[in-house]
């Protein structure tokens, strides 16, 4: 449990419950901050890698995005990534699914979106 939650969670009236955290919203949180940082390891697109073509736009992305969180986020293991480009280029939609690194039974899916230049949504 991170020093934070535990204050919040020590401080609590009903610090008699039991604390749960919401793993998959916390790895969806870690994911959103990472696509979209600046950093140089975690950076989606270079000069080099812009291409007219749409389609082409979207694999670069997927093989960026599954670099991304197979290297930095080792809780989660990705099993799948998808992308819809109907929408490509002004907006790109990736279904990602994923596994637990430690319980490969729990699954879960989210929704890359990019819009607006590099920003992105997780859901």
């Amino acid at each position: 449990m991170p020093f934070i939650d535990k204050v919040i969670h020590n401080l609590d009236p009903y610090v008699n419950t039991e604390y749960f955290e919401d793993e998959i919203h916390s790895i969806k949180e870690h994911i959103k901050v990472l696509i979209n940082s600046k950093d140089k390891n975690t950076d989606l697109l270079t000069l080099g890698d812009l291409d007219i073509n749409a389609k082409h736009l979207a694999i670069v992305i997927s093989e960026k995005v599954y670099h991304i969180i197979s290297t930095c986020e080792c809780r989660v293991k990705v099993l799948n990534i998808e992308y819809n480009e109907t929408l490509a280029p002004w907006q790109l939609i990736f279904f990602i699914h994923l596994c637990f690194s430690n319980n490969h039974f729990k699954e879960f899916n989210i929704q890359i979106t990019f819009k607006n230049n590099r920003y992105c949504e997780v859901i």
